[in-house]
């Protein structure tokens, strides 16, 4: 367990809470990208959050996996990976954040700045120089807000995903200097 401060807490995902990840990520994904997938997210939400992949993640040891929890209730998840650089261009010495998804109820409430504040702490006590994230092109609050924690664009290309509408394809890798 790691507490940010009295209400916000995060707690390691462990391989038996894979039922609770996929109800959490089943409604929280799914309130902000059901409109993305011709079958509301369904296939994605099987491809990240069943047990066989959550197992592969689990076991590597680059893999940090948490239930974001907001007074007591569990409002998403955080996922970060180091050292790991992407396959489409090169950041060296780099952290990965992988998954930040928050409930609807809590933004616009500092969690995902919270958050955001504690990956950068995690990268520098891990003497990584850079956090590099992927957001789709879609999602334009979402790329305000890394914008906003001093990310910037690296390169955008197409997600290949058959189930993921065409115009909505587009993802954008963003990095900021730690």
């Amino acid at each position: 367990m790691i507490s940010l401060d009295n209400d916000l807490t995060l707690y390691p995902i462990k391989l038996e809470d894979q039922p609770t990840l996929f109800e959490l990520m089943d409604e929280v994904y799914n309130s902000a990208y059901p409109d993305f997938w011709t079958d509301e997210g369904e296939w994605y939400l099987e491809l990240c959050y069943s047990f066989e992949n959550l197992k592969k993640e689990l076991s590597a040891d680059n893999s940090h996996y948490f239930f974001v929890e907001y007074q007591g209730n569990k409002v998403g998840i955080l996922k970060y990976d180091f050292p790991f650089s992407p396959t489409k261009t090169e950041i060296p010495h780099a952290m990965k954040l992988h998954r930040l998804y928050l409930a609807q109820s809590v933004h616009g409430t500092g969690i995902a700045q919270q958050l955001m504040q504690y990956v950068e702490k995690v990268a520098k006590e891990n003497e990584l120089d850079f956090i590099w994230l992927e957001a789709m092109t879609k999602k334009p609050q979402a790329k305000r807000f890394y914008e906003k924690m001093g990310y910037a664009w690296v390169l955008t290309y197409q997600l290949e995903f058959e189930r993921l509408h065409s115009e909505v394809r587009g993802i954008q890798i963003m990095k900021k200097k730690v």
